[in-house]
């Protein structure tokens, strides 16, 4: 009887093991339809966009890749609500000048120390440092007295407000009142930085030999020039902790399609518009295409300070000689909505319907702003400079059509000159390009940041242009601060139509974003709009895992 009952016993354990679900190796519960633990490995092509380092605060855009290696104190889900990261709660004070983070008792760096509310407010002092030299500290002008200390106005970092009470209180102060101020800590740029690390190595602190990161994930391999791989970070405890073992990002400037046919790779990130004739007439790679609506607004800019692009005449002729329903059909095979503003459709605040006829395409209306302007017909119209970067390799197509659309509706001759990225960005941020395409996507989803951080006036070294309108500055700075909501989108509003009114900028399109993914890949979430997502500053790649 007593063997009976214990091969019973037996039966039972075998039956619940067997009813278990998988788990990956840290115990996260992986799908009914989910490969092997062995098998969750991904390969992922980012063409051309290899960082020069893992410090988000020295290479906001090509640093992109962080996303797998560090949880800030907050975090963007698929339709760009805030989550919780390495804060488990946060709130404001009544005034709204003061934003209070609860850290998580459970964070820990990848080499087992304690994630702390002193490595944040070290972090957040080190990448406002003038010594470093970080472009990118403007995204941080919100705190108190950090533009001061950036600017080298303030040597004392005590004066920026960003202080840890304890090893899990970690307390922002604003200089007004700042709606926004957690969206600012979701971005990349806010990952926190191993401090023991930084004054070990310096900026090589960052690279695959000696990174410390506080994500799921943890930098296993890194050749230049080809691939990163990421592996599991054993110690990691939070709320992201992924479904895959490994992910392995190529890096590729051409070639990538041909990559995905082979079966090198599970996603292309990117596909380009002159891909895509050939992906939509192969059915297999049509049925694998995947496209959304990105936040990212594609513009023209000028130096306007100086002739001729001094006169509003002359940039509203230019606004009003693009057809960028053509421009989005044919120059971009459909990965593009035509831009009339700078906010996208979808996004906080967005006007772009009312506002469209400021920007639209009149040829007719183009011609008589530019003769008023004192250039009937392009005469006496100096023939400019076209600026493009080299890192996208759409670029010239685009720009080669612009050139098209001024010399057949205006008569102006433009010379379309390629630059280097370095190059074009250090002279973007010295407003020194005469004309030049442009293209700026959403860091976190207010419109403080495609507004008023693009287009606010700054001086040369921190803002991307020269346009300066006193009444636009009035407006989006009353708007930053401002509590009530409705109060905020209609003042951003009326920043936006002076912006496309007085041409800051001449709108061109939207972009929509393709990849291409094999269906063995699951875990794609569908969002709000009814589309599906993968963007690296969202926690998507934590859902993702490897399907039968």
């Amino acid at each position: 009887m007593m063997r009976l009952l214990s091969l019973s016993l037996c039966g039972v354990c075998l039956l619940a093991l067997a009813a278990s679900p998988l788990q990956n190796r840290v115990g996260a519960p992986l799908p009914p339809d989910a490969l092997s633990v062995e098998k969750q490995v991904i390969r992922i092509l980012f063409p051309g966009n290899e960082p020069r380092t893992l410090d988000a605060t020295l290479d906001n855009y090509g640093s992109g890749r962080v996303e797998f290696l560090f949880d800030r104190l907050t975090m963007l889900d698929e339709d760009e609500r805030l989550l919780p990261g390495v804060a488990e709660s946060w709130k404001a004070s009544p005034d709204g000048k003061a934003w209070t983070f609860r850290l998580r008792a459970d964070a820990r760096w990848s080499d087992g120390r304690p994630v702390t509310a002193q490595d944040f407010e070290w972090t957040y002092k080190t990448l406002l440092e003038p010594s470093i030299g970080n472009v990118y500290a403007f995204l941080f002008y919100e705190i108190k007295g950090a533009r001061a200390f950036n600017l080298d106005k303030s040597k004392d970092p005590k004066t920026v407000g960003v202080r840890a009470v304890d090893e899990r209180t970690f307390v922002i102060e604003t200089e007004k009142p700042c709606p926004y101020l957690p969206y600012l800590t979701s971005y990349l740029s806010a990952a926190p930085i191993p401090r023991w690390q930084y004054e070990k190595y310096g900026k090589s602190w960052a690279t695959a030999a000696h990174i410390v990161t506080n994500g799921a994930y943890r930098v296993a391999a890194w050749v230049a020039g080809q691939r990163m791989t990421f592996a599991r970070n054993p110690r990691y405890g939070g709320p992201y902790p992924g479904l895959l073992e490994r992910v392995e990002l190529s890096f590729m400037t051409t070639g990538g399609v041909l990559a995905y046919e082979n079966n090198e790779i599970d996603i292309l990130h990117g596909v380009l518009p002159g891909d895509l004739q050939h992906v939509i007439s192969d059915s297999r790679l049509k049925r694998d295409l995947v496209t959304w609506p990105h936040t990212q607004t594609q513009y023209l800019f000028f130096q306007t300070q100086r002739p001729p692009f001094d006169d509003v005449l002359v940039r509203q002729a230019i606004a009003g000689a693009i057809d960028r329903e053509t421009l989005c059909r044919v120059v971009r095979n459909g990965l593009g909505i035509p831009a009339y503003t700078m906010l996208p459709p979808g996004f906080p605040g967005y006007s772009g319907d009312r506002l469209s006829g400021i920007q639209a395409y009149a040829p007719d209306r183009a011609r008589r702003r530019l003769a008023e302007a004192g250039y009937p017909g392009g005469r006496g119209f100096p023939k400019m400079p076209l600026w493009i970067g080299q890192g996208d390799p759409a670029g010239r197509d685009l720009a080669q059509a612009l050139q098209g659309m001024l010399q057949e509706n205006l008569g102006i001759r433009v010379d379309i000159q390629p630059q280097e990225g370095t190059v074009y960005m250090t002279r973007l941020y010295q407003h020194a390009i005469p004309m030049g395409i442009g293209g700026f996507q959403s860091d976190y989803p207010d419109p403080h940041n495609l507004l008023a951080m693009v287009w606010r006036s700054q001086p040369k070294g921190h803002g991307r242009h020269d346009w300066i309108n006193s009444d636009f500055d009035r407006l989006v700075d009353t708007a930053d601060f401002e509590m009530d909501p409705a109060k905020r989108m209609r003042l951003y509003s009326e920043a936006e139509e002076i912006l496309a009114t007085d041409t800051g900028g001449v709108f061109l399109f939207h972009t929509v974003l393709a990849q291409l993914r094999q269906p063995r890949v699951r875990g794609f979430v569908t969002n709000k709009r009814g589309f599906r997502p993968f963007w690296t500053n969202h926690i998507t790649h934590t859902r993702l895992y490897m399907g039968r």
